[in-house]
């Protein structure tokens, strides 16, 4: 029998062969359980955690509908305050809006919030406790966070239908507790600028009615950060009417929903 030396490694496996005149043959038998005992080493090995899906900014319909969102958050230094005015507007209209509101604003706020709650064309999404930077905390303070404004709504006998990252600011941790929590995670596609203090009545609806398209989740604030929300509002509902667009629940928007996602961090 013709023989040969040969050089076996197996990387796999983490054993290295070192075999001299031996058959092809036997090579062979080397190489097929190196093989196997890479499989099972594989086998062995703590399942890989799915990938973890990017926020919703857009949803894919046919559908001429758009979502109308505002923000409502208080941080651990600010009660910030709540914009009677757009209300109002809403009401007026009878347009059906989400209000994403952070816990502390709920508990600084009793009678807008007691308001906000009996308008049955108001919903509501989790903005957060305290307004953090979701992405530097902890699983568990991740939670809480969540948690505590969930009870804050449960005593007006609501609850959220999705949950808003303050500053837009996120990472696989933090949406995976929201997962956990069972709320869609939700930014937005279309900017309104309102909390900044140079945004202009006629910039904010130029800038919101051009970008506006099918399945547009708009932002503003309704916490009394929006400059010139409650003035601009009514032309922007008016122009998007126009335009053949009509006004969803946020809930409604993502019922038929075929997600686009959004960059890994966005602001506003």
């Amino acid at each position: 029998m013709r023989r040969r030396a040969r050089a076996v490694y197996s990387g796999a496996a983490g054993i290295g062969f070192f075999a001299y005149s031996i058959s092809d043959k036997l090579i062979q038998e080397l190489e097929v359980l190196a093989t196997l005992v890479a499989m099972v080493a594989l086998q062995s090995l703590p399942a890989a955690r799915p990938a973890v899906h990017r926020p919703l900014t857009l949803v894919h319909t046919r559908q001429p509908a758009v979502a109308i969102t505002f923000d409502a958050c208080a941080t651990r230094t600010q009660k910030n305050g709540f914009d009677h005015a757009v209300l109002e507007v809403l009401k007026r209209e009878a347009v059906p809006a989400t209000i994403f509101v952070s816990g502390r604003w709920v508990e600084a706020h009793p009678a807008a919030m007691a308001e906000l709650a009996d308008d049955r064309l108001l919903e509501f999404g989790n903005h957060s406790y305290d307004h953090p930077h979701m992405s530097r905390l902890r699983a568990p303070q991740i939670a809480d966070e969540i948690d505590r404004t969930e009870a804050a709504l449960g005593r007006y006998g609501r609850h959220s239908v999705a949950f808003r990252p303050p500053f837009g600011d996120w990472n696989d941790l933090v949406m995976q507790v929201a997962d956990e929590k069972h709320l869609p995670f939700v930014t937005w596609d279309v900017v309104s600028g309102d909390p900044s203090a140079r945004t202009t009545t006629s910039g904010m609806i130029h800038a919101v009615v051009t970008k506006t398209r099918a399945g547009s989740i708009i932002i503003f604030h309704i916490n009394g950060r929006g400059w010139k929300t409650a003035e601009a509002l009514p032309t922007i509902l008016k122009e998007l009417r126009t335009r053949g667009f009509r006004f969803v629940a946020l809930s409604e928007l993502m019922g038929s929903r075929a997600a686009r996602t959004g960059p890994k961090t966005r602001r506003h």
